[in-house]
């Protein structure tokens, strides 16, 4: 869970980094603001993500890097009226950079992380039904099953 805590705080931190090392901050509103409000951002929007993902289940790749795009877009909104880009521009770019640092967070956090991984039941071919079934295959032929 460490692993996973600390991946997602370093994407949260590079998040509004690299708005300001792209120099985008001084149309955005200074650096101070840019980077607040991406941080509020993305601690409201992924921790909540995080845990919805971890009680469903989903620790596919293909589930965080959408979720992180469509975080990108709403990490856009409260920048959509800054006056040296187009709107567009910032959804477009925002989703990006959600698209990719969620993948990044996948790799170091998520990928191959036995302590916050599925339990190994769940990885078992079948899943929950596969240790049934096998417990039911160690019975003896015959036995009555209320006995």
């Amino acid at each position: 869970m460490r692993r996973a805590i600390a991946a997602y705080l370093s994407v949260a931190l590079a998040f509004p980094a690299l708005i300001v090392v792209l120099d985008l901050h001084h149309a955005l509103g200074g650096a101070a603001f840019v980077v607040s409000v991406l941080l509020i951002f993305v601690l409201l929007l992924g921790l909540p993500a995080l845990i919805l993902f971890c009680k469903l289940q989903w620790w596919q790749p293909w589930r965080f890097v959408a979720g992180g795009g469509i975080g990108g877009v709403l990490c856009a909104l409260p920048f959509l009226t800054a006056p040296s880009f187009s709107p567009m521009f910032l959804v477009v770019l925002f989703a990006l950079l959600g698209l990719g640092f969620s993948g990044i967070f996948w790799f170091i956090g998520i990928w191959r992380n036995d302590n916050l991984t599925c339990p190994r039941e769940f990885r078992l071919p079948g899943g929950a039904r596969f240790r049934v079934a096998r417990g039911l295959l160690k019975k003896p032929l015959g036995a009555n099953p209320d006995a």
